[in-house]
């Protein structure tokens, strides 16, 4: 408490002493409002303001090689960056060259114009207004207007120099376009020349057929030699059937041989006729599966060594079906190769070739990204001081 009403005696007293010195107080008051009034009515020179109004627009092309081209591309450009190029000090130079302004009575330097513009965005638009303040209204009008032309055509020379240069860069990597994509087209000649795809192709087809013949023939050879085998065990067990040797009681008198023999011997016939002998004969049905059992197995050699032939040529065969199907993968991969850098040349040659003729015709109707949307006109009355 003894803290709070010492603050309100302190405040009291300045209270006392502001009345006690009221009427130095409206004196010093008084003394500066007449001094303000006189030295805005007689002594500040008045000041004027012109603005002029530019209206940007969008940029109709942009290249960008890294890592594509585009069009269209509208860049983000700060009031600051325009503020700096309207400020340029070769467009304050010719504006001073242009109106006379180092003469007498202005003797103006670079420096001065920079301290009568100001820059402002107009929000939400495409606008920039360009404000020139100086003490002589018609002055005023014409260097906001004179200095905004100078820098839309400084702009203009800018913006068109910028095309050729993009032109001439978009030409020189045409040509160079042109020249990858001859090189290629010659490479995919050559190839398409001396490129066996075509031959591998048919050979592999040939020998895959043969493969398949082979492996069929192995089907019925494998299907012969079972039948073969089978009549082989029946010989067999045929033969094991059969006597080899036939022993046979025959008379003299049914062998023609003997009995002409005996019989020039012999006088007496009726002798003869009463001998006999026993002979030896092969067993004709035993010789006979003897024969066939011998054709059999032939047969059956014959057969595995058709079989092993077979086998042999099967796998000489597909180890050259490999061998082809490996050539052949390497032709299409490099055939595949020349495809992908033609289309990607080719591709690369188009998109050049149409933004050089889009630099073409933007070079042809450049006029600028700047225009005046609106001149100065004689301000009627100063913006300063303000008398009221």
């Amino acid at each position: 408490m003894s803290e709070i009403q010492e603050e309100e005696i302190d405040l009291r007293e300045y209270i006392n002493v502001l009345l006690k010195r009221k009427g130095i107080i409206i004196l010093i008051f008084l003394i500066a409002v007449i001094t303000a009034a006189l030295v805005s009515y007689f002594v500040l020179k008045p000041v004027y303001e012109a603005s002029t109004i530019l209206m940007i627009s969008k940029p109709k092309y942009q290249v960008e090689l890294e890592p594509k081209i585009q069009t269209q591309f509208t860049p983000e450009v700060s009031l600051a960056t325009y503020e700096s190029l309207i400020k340029d000090r070769e467009v304050e130079e010719e504006v001073i060259k242009k109106l006379n302004l180092d003469q007498p009575p202005y003797e103006l330097t670079p420096d001065n114009l920079q301290g009568m513009i100001t820059i402002e965005s107009l929000k939400n638009t495409n606008l920039i207004k360009m404000n020139l303040q100086t003490g002589d209204p018609k002055l005023a009008k014409d260097i906001a207007n004179l200095w905004s032309s100078l820098f839309i055509e400084k702009n203009k020379d800018l913006n068109l120099q910028e095309s050729k240069e993009t032109q001439g860069f978009i030409e020189e990597q045409l040509k160079i376009s042109n020249q990858n994509l001859s090189k290629i087209e010659e490479e995919i000649r050559k190839f398409n020349e001396t490129n066996k795809i075509e031959i591998f192709e048919n050979e592999i087809k040939g020998k895959a057929a043969k493969v398949l013949n082979y492996k069929l023939r192995i089907a019925d050879v494998k299907l012969s030699l079972e039948k073969e085998i089978a009549k082989k065990e029946q010989f067999i067990v045929e033969l094991n059937t059969q006597d080899k040797i036939l022993k046979l009681d025959k008379s003299i008198v049914d062998d023609q041989f003997f009995h002409q023999l005996i019989s020039s011997i012999i006088k007496d016939n009726l002798g003869v006729i009463n001998l006999s002998y026993v002979s030896e004969e092969i067993n004709p049905i035993y010789y006979n599966f003897t024969q066939q059992l011998i054709s059999t197995e032939v047969s059956i050699s014959s057969l595995h060594a058709e079989e092993s032939q077979l086998i042999k040529n099967i796998n000489d065969f597909e180890l050259e079906l490999d061998i082809l199907k490996q050539e052949l993968a390497q032709e299409k991969l490099t055939q595949s190769r020349l495809e992908r850098e033609y289309n990607t040349a080719k591709g690369v040659y188009n998109v050049l070739s149409q933004k050089n003729e889009e630099e073409k015709i933007a070079v042809a109707t450049e006029s600028g990204l700047i225009k005046i949307a609106s001149l100065a006109y004689e301000p009627r009355g100063p913006i300063k001081p303000n008398k009221k």
